[in-house]
């Protein structure tokens, strides 16, 4: 019998917790055993591998992400894509921020280990993209945007470019030399990005 929900949570939490603060590769099913409160058996019946652990783990996080993201089907009244856009990028920003820290010891794991980096790429940047690519996908099928665009690689653009400045800022030293403003990126990505994809005559 695998864990139930809540045990799950507590085991994942436990996990990023731990990788926010040591290296992945140090990581012991003990440390994850006493941070969770959850037993060493059962943790390694259920997930049978600490590669099972890390998917899972950016699966999680990939799905509370989305979660905090409005549904494509919806839109507020008098609402256009560029205030979708804007408010979307404002959410993932704020989302990614949170999670810098782990984000910073799996990014440094993932260049030491190519099997965590392919990991991190199949679960969390792919999905993402295809999230993102159903969003757009929406918008197209409402006559949004030109019909000869390739959405899914307008996809991987936007958030490429949206998550490499915040990491550069945030992780790689861009903080100590310069504020991030986030007002200006994210209204000039948004209207960068709408004046290569969008229909002409929406606003």
């Amino acid at each position: 019998m695998g864990l139930n929900a809540e045990q799950q949570r507590m085991v994942l939490d436990g996990a990023v917790k731990l990788a926010s603060s040591q290296e992945l590769s140090s990581i012991t099913l003990d440390q994850l055993s006493k941070t969770s409160s959850v037993s060493q058996f059962d943790i390694l019946r259920h997930y049978q591998s600490k590669e099972k652990i890390l998917a899972a783990v950016l699966e999680r996080e990939l799905e509370l992400i989305a979660g905090s993201v409005p549904a494509p089907e919806l839109r507020f009244p008098g609402e256009t894509l560029r205030d979708e856009l804007q408010v979307m990028a404002k959410i993932m920003l704020h989302e990614y921020r949170n999670r810098l820290p782990f984000m910073g010891k799996l990014l440094a794991e993932a260049m030491k280990n190519p099997e965590v980096g392919a990991m991190f790429y199949r679960t969390f940047i792919v999905q993402g993209r295809l999230l993102f690519t159903e969003f757009l996908n929406v918008r197209k099928r409402f006559g949004e945007l030109r019909e000869e665009v390739d959405v899914e690689a307008s996809a991987a653009y936007f958030l490429s470019a949206l998550t490499f400045i915040l990491l550069v800022v945030e992780l790689f030293g861009g903080k100590q030399v310069e504020a991030l403003d986030e007002e200006r990126l994210v209204r000039s990505m948004s209207d960068v990005f709408l004046k290569g994809i969008q229909k002409m005559g929406h606003p």
